[in-house]
């Protein structure tokens, strides 16, 4: 009875987690989704570039902070390091956002959008108070559990869906207002954890901070490479051919990644139970796990492709609108690249758990420089077309590097 009780305890667990990063994911799509029927191409693309400026900050945060702590919130003093880690948050949010406004002050007319004082201030706001946001929802699954977490998601992504359908906002600028408001609750708990008072001093926090970020550095080293690859090309096409090719792009392209929900159960559940299997029954028991798990990501990838080649023009004009319609063949190109995307991803996670942690930076180093490469060559020819095969490149290159270097690895210990 009791393992029973134990079993479905587990299973309503992960069900949570899943529900929770639909919400989320679920929320940033439908956010670009709304926002692609009632923003013109121009401001839509300001849009694209506003998400691809706060995914900097947040692979920067997670490398920063989440994994690190992670790792160690259960050796510390629970409150005192969840205070210490808001505080570093904030501090962290405030500098990176000062730095991302900076750029876009001084060469956004190099990468298509030259931003209005008024349009960087609310950027500056939106980057700020979507950094504490997060911190709160991803500290929850560290500190608290995942019923916080989902309390944190709750009170933001709902409301700002329901607010961006009822305003139908015309400009970038009156949307950053609606995404800035939807998040205020949930930054201001952050910023009330970083205000608990505690007896220690403030060189003492100093203390803890820095050996958190020295344990932290080769995941802050590592956070901005995935970044680059993702994000080289949509600049070199804005820079080439205008804010009004990156939306297209990035929003059909944003179908494709629905797919994030799983791939995120991937990321956080199934790595914990690789891990545990790997210890438990070794790498033989490892290698057939991750052999099912890629049978059911090919059934979902051709089922999908099928769906997608059958009516992705429907689809397109559905979700995002009529401005997209004769642009829809960049949906299977996406999807396409996502699937091989996926592929490194879990060969990634399957690495790191034997073992190989330098695999995923080796792979993410060639994606970079692969981005730039053959964006230089397919971009300025094809424009938002030539960008999507990037990706795909991108993915087979990382695939590959990872595969190689790992083989490598192997050879040289025998």
């Amino acid at each position: 009875m009791i393992d029973c009780l134990r079993f479905f305890l587990n299973k309503g667990r992960k069900l949570s987690s899943l529900a929770e990063q639909v919400l989320v994911s679920g929320g940033n799509f439908l956010t670009i989704a709304i926002c692609a029927h009632s923003l013109p191409l121009a401001e839509q693309g300001k849009l694209t570039y506003t998400f691809a400026s706060y995914m900097a900050l947040l692979l920067m945060n997670i490398g920063g902070i989440f994994q690190g702590a992670a790792v160690r919130a259960p050796a510390q003093q629970r409150n005192s390091y969840q205070i210490s880690l808001a505080r570093l948050q904030i501090l962290q949010a405030l500098s990176l956002s000062i730095l991302v406004c900076a750029v876009w002050l001084g060469a956004g007319h190099v990468l298509g959008w030259q931003a209005t004082a008024i349009e960087v201030m609310l950027l500056f706001t939106f980057l700020v108070v979507q950094q504490l946001a997060e911190f709160d929802r991803r500290s929850a699954y560290i500190f608290s559990g995942t019923k916080r977490a989902i309390y944190s998601s709750t009170v933001l992504y709902p409301f700002r869906i329901i607010g961006l359908f009822i305003i139908r906002p015309e400009t970038v600028g009156q949307v950053l207002l609606i995404l800035i408001v939807s998040a205020l609750i949930p930054a201001v708990l952050t910023i009330l954890v970083a205000g608990r008072a505690r007896s220690e001093s403030v060189q003492s926090w100093i203390k803890a901070t820095k050996a958190h970020l020295k344990y932290s550095l080769l995941f802050i080293v590592g956070a901005p490479l995935g970044w680059l690859w993702a994000y080289i090309p949509i600049f070199m096409l804005g820079s080439m051919h205008g804010k009004e090719q990156v939306a297209l792009l990035a929003s059909i392209r944003g179908i494709s990644n629905i797919a994030n929900v799983l791939m995120e159960q991937v990321e956080t559940k199934v790595a914990a139970n690789w891990a545990r299997i790997q210890h438990q029954n070794g790498a033989q028991v490892l290698e057939m796990e991750v052999s099912r798990l890629l049978s059911i990501g090919a059934i979902f990838w051709f089922a999908g492709m099928s769906v997608i080649w059958m009516f992705g023009q429907e689809i397109v004009v559905f979700i995002l609108g009529g401005l997209y319609a004769k642009h829809w063949a960049l949906l299977p190109i996406g999807w396409f690249a996502y699937g091989i995307y996926s592929l490194a991803r879990i060969f990634g996670i399957k690495h790191r758990t034997l073992g190989s942690n330098y695999v995923e930076f080796v792979g993410g180093i060639f994606g970079a420089a692969t981005a730039v490469v053959a964006g230089f060559v397919l971009i300025p020819v094809s424009g938002a077309v030539g960008a999507a095969w990037v990706y795909v490149i991108i993915g087979i290159v990382i695939l590959i590097t990872q595969m190689l270097i790992f083989r490598g690895g192997r050879m040289a210990a025998k």
